[in-house]
């Protein structure tokens, strides 16, 4: 696995991790299921805990984290460590030279470089899964 895009998954899914955990602090539950997302009765648009932001949206949500915004959906089974490049690339934003991708571009050779190696797996709906993901990502 890339490196670099090692470290910006893994920075990616903490940052869907801290917002879950705050939507549950805030009284939204996590889902079993994406279809179950779906319907939960919750406006789309409203303030968690601290007064951070959300937009409810199809499968999943964008939080409007202190750290910076996270936008993902949960998986079919209520996962929350899938991702997409789209996703990856709104996360890091205008930080993505810090992760080492010149601009967006780079960025989707290197995940389609992986994806062709089998180190991401798709999900057969939007989502890419980590084929190992017992293996610890390399952090920063």
């Amino acid at each position: 696995m890339n490196n670099q895009l090692a470290n910006l998954i893994y920075d990616y899914q903490a940052s869907v991790e801290a917002a879950v955990d705050l939507m549950q602090r805030s009284g939204i539950p996590r889902p079993p299921t994406n279809t179950d997302w779906v319907g939960t009765d919750i406006p789309q648009n409203g303030e968690l805990e601290d007064g951070v932001r959300y937009f409810k949206h199809g499968y999943g949500c964008a939080v409007s984290l202190p750290t910076g915004a996270v936008d993902f959906d949960f998986g079919e089974d209520g996962e929350i460590s899938g991702f997409d490049v789209w996703r990856l690339a709104g996360f890091a934003d205008a930080k993505l030279p810090e992760y080492g991708f010149a601009d967006e571009d780079a960025l989707k050779e290197c995940f389609k470089a992986e994806v062709a190696t089998g180190s991401l797996v798709y999900s057969g709906y939007i989502l890419y899964y980590l084929a190992d993901a017992t293996r610890p990502l390399i952090s920063k």
